[in-house]
């Protein structure tokens, strides 16, 4: 395969005659298609572009900044100190929450990427910036982070630290979403916000009971009614897009033998996505589906960390509760009529926004390594640090990292077949795959031969998820869906 090491008996003579430096992913390869089919002269070389008329000039402006991004922004909850919430209005004269936590980027340089070239071309192309990007988001840092609520996707993501003694130290934290999402509407000239959403079950699991696929979050619960009524408003109005991103089960793209599984696949997946590290504000393609080969056969066994289907469940819930208190419901009543509604609603119709699964794979900061992983219930300053310290490694990656993580696999996958040599009979020497068909081999042979290894994440439908094909492993059969694809320029 190109994009792996296939003889790891030879990776340190590949590592002194520097025979694979770069590892080629999929990545590499359309957006190097697209950079040489595209001709974009420069306004400090291409004289005319001055004398075009200003209409055209600005349309020119426009179509450069008409790029889609996803911005990962760390929220932190600090202490409260009985600042009151929801009485201080910003420069627009607009309500904000309060100062009780932190928003910022992660990363030395990850500001500076998320700037456009274009605020520093021109009076007029910064002009142009800035009226695109209608969002203007103070971060805690000092610096503005500029947002498109119709080209970004906001991937909010907590980061716990020690709370006061007394109150409720998970729950407290929901406030972060709600705060978060009323505070960047506040800060848009156009009332949008945010649009495109982006969670992990880092935050989710904060306001959902994922074991039991409903909410525990109601209006009143925020504590405030300006609090509710714009979290209400948000949910049915605004929020359109919703990406839950999830973990595949494994830390390695090889899938050996599950004695415990009966019908499991002995298999690579090598089309399963990997997450993106550093680039917290890179941008992205979209593809309606996935276009590498091999993605159907990958699909036919895709293990999670968890059931999507019950986040799904306890979002519904979550969207039902706060309509209702929209259209002006009681509050004792509220879950009581979302529950009938929920029962009452046949056609499957739910009025909110449109949720997608997001399976991605992570990868180590280092070779067998994950950094420490504090779960938020344990209120140690220190526990805190290392979260920050693992956060930090993950803002950053190198081409050597993702190499080594490809050594890893190919290392792990050998001793696989080692140790089951009968669930890989059917492969020829070397191959990464099995096979039932003469039809999958010619598909694993394709593979081989072009680099399918993408960094990015699959977008499917969270309404089209069936059941799981083994309930102990979340184990999906996904082969009926054909998955959108979020690939990240890298």
């Amino acid at each position: 395969m190109s994009s792996l090491t296939t003889n790891p008996a030879n990776a340190d003579e590949d590592v002194r005659t520097n025979l694979d430096p770069t590892p080629l992913l999929f990545n590499d390869v359309y957006f190097d298609r697209q950079s040489e089919s595209t001709f974009s002269p420069s306004p400090s070389t291409w004289a005319p572009f001055s004398r075009l008329p200003t209409e055209l000039r600005l349309h020119i402006w426009k179509l450069s900044l008409q790029q889609h991004r996803m911005i990962e922004v760390d929220l932190l909850t600090i202490a409260r100190n009985n600042i009151p919430r929801y009485t201080n209005r910003n420069h627009l004269g607009r309500i904000i929450s309060d100062k009780n936590y932190t928003r910022r980027l992660r990363g030395r340089e990850s500001y500076a990427l998320s700037l456009t070239p274009l605020l520093r071309v021109s009076h007029e192309a910064r002009a142009a910036a800035l009226n695109f990007y209608h969002i203007h988001l103070p971060l805690s840092t000092g610096q503005v982070l500029y947002l498109n609520s119709e080209y970004d996707v906001v991937y909010a993501r907590p980061r716990y630290k020690k709370h006061p003694v007394g109150g409720d130290y998970m729950r407290d934290d929901t406030f972060l979403l709600a705060d978060f999402l009323h505070d960047v509407r506040a800060y848009d000239h156009k009332d949008h916000g945010i649009t495109r959403l982006a969670l992990g079950n880092e935050i989710l699991h904060q306001f959902l009971d994922y074991f039991k696929g409903k909410t525990w979050l109601t209006p009143d619960k925020l504590h405030h009614p300006t609090a509710a009524a714009s979290f209400a408003a948000i949910l049915r109005h605004k929020l359109h897009t919703l990406f839950y991103i999830v973990d595949f089960r494994y830390s390695a793209r090889g899938m050996g033998p599950n004695p415990f599984s009966s019908g499991w696949r002995t298999h690579f997946a090598q089309s399963f996505p990997l997450r993106r590290r550093g680039h917290v504000a890179g941008g992205f393609q979209w593809f309606p589906a996935d276009p590498r080969p091999g993605v159907a056969l990958d699909l036919r066994q895709v293990p999670l960390c968890e059931d999507p289907r019950t986040m799904l469940q306890g979002w519904r819930d979550l969207e039902r509760v706060f309509f209702l208190f929209d259209s002006g419901v009681p509050t004792e009543n509220q879950q009581q009529t979302a529950a009938a509604s929920r029962e009452s609603d046949d056609d499957g119709g739910h009025g909110g926004c449109r949720v997608y699964i997001c399976p991605t794979q992570k990868w180590p900061t280092v070779p067998n390594t994950w950094p420490p992983v504090v779960p938020p219930t344990i209120d140690l300053d220190g526990d805190y640090k290392i979260q920050e310290r693992a956060a930090e490694r993950e803002a950053v990656w190198s081409r050597d990292e993702l190499r080594q993580h490809f050594r890893d696999e190919v290392t792990q996958w050998e001793k696989q077949r080692a140790n089951y040599p009968y669930s890989l009979q059917d492969s020829p020497p070397g191959s990464m795959y099995s096979a039932d068909s003469p039809e999958e081999m010619e598909v694993f042979l394709e593979m081989e031969k072009l680099p399918c290894t993408a960094i990015g994440m699959w977008l499917m439908e969270a309404e089209a998820f069936p059941p799981p094909t083994d309930r102990r492993f979340h184990t999906f059969n996904l082969s009926s869906i054909r998955p959108g694809l979020l690939l990240f320029q890298v």
